[in-house]
């Protein structure tokens, strides 16, 4: 899978870099975006270059989509966003997303989600890109209606956390659902570099 460049309005997303480990274990340290955005261990270097080394032979595979979220004119990592279990067949892909703590409740999240999904059913041709998430994250959960999830069922007993099974809301948004929002595509804004790519 080639490793494209993304831009949305205030915000680009580009392929993650060795340099920016440190960043993103920082990240997975802080208990206001490492706990959230499930990181339930410690996480050292060694650890964190494993997982990079991982996540680049997956991207390359095709299986997953992994972003460093910067502001448009800075290359400073301020979070992360994924499409995971990318199924081009089958027309699907699952979303992963944290912020920095300095960009949580701004409207980065939901913008880094919008120009994501518009890769995932402009250039991929997905069908459907769903996540959980946590029914306690209430900022988390507006994010994702605000760019168009909607609920769709109850995971019971889906993970463990802090010494009892909780539950998680599957969410998902569906092709035409995005076809449908009335609003300019990534490729318009920024420097994406595309300007008339088809929809249908």
């Amino acid at each position: 899978m080639t490793r494209p460049m993304l831009a949305g309005d205030r915000l680009r997303l580009r392929p993650i870099e060795r340099s920016d480990l440190d960043a993103f274990i920082a990240n997975a340290q802080d208990p206001l975006v490492g706990e959230i955005a499930g990181f339930t261990e410690p996480m050292g270097r060694a650890g964190a270059e494993r997982w990079f080394d991982r996540t680049n032979a997956r991207t390359q595979s095709g299986e997953m989509a992994y972003f460093v979220v910067s502001e448009l004119n800075d290359d400073r990592f301020i979070g992360a966003i994924s499409l995971r279990g990318i199924e081009v067949q089958h027309g699907h892909g699952e979303l992963g997303i944290f912020m920095d703590r300095d960009h949580q409740g701004h409207g980065w999240g939901s913008e880094a989600q919008r120009v994501l999904l518009d890769y995932a059913f402009g250039e991929l041709r997905l069908e459907r890109v769903s996540l959980t998430v946590s029914p306690s994250n209430a900022r988390a959960i507006r994010s994702y209606e605000k760019v168009g999830f909607s609920r769709e069922a109850v995971l019971r007993h889906a993970y463990w956390h802090h010494g009892a099974w909780e539950d998680a809301i599957l969410m998902g948004i569906l092709r035409d659902e995005w076809l449908s929002q009335n609003r300019p595509r990534s490729w318009q804004l920024g420097e994406s570099g595309e300007t008339d790519r088809p929809e249908g």
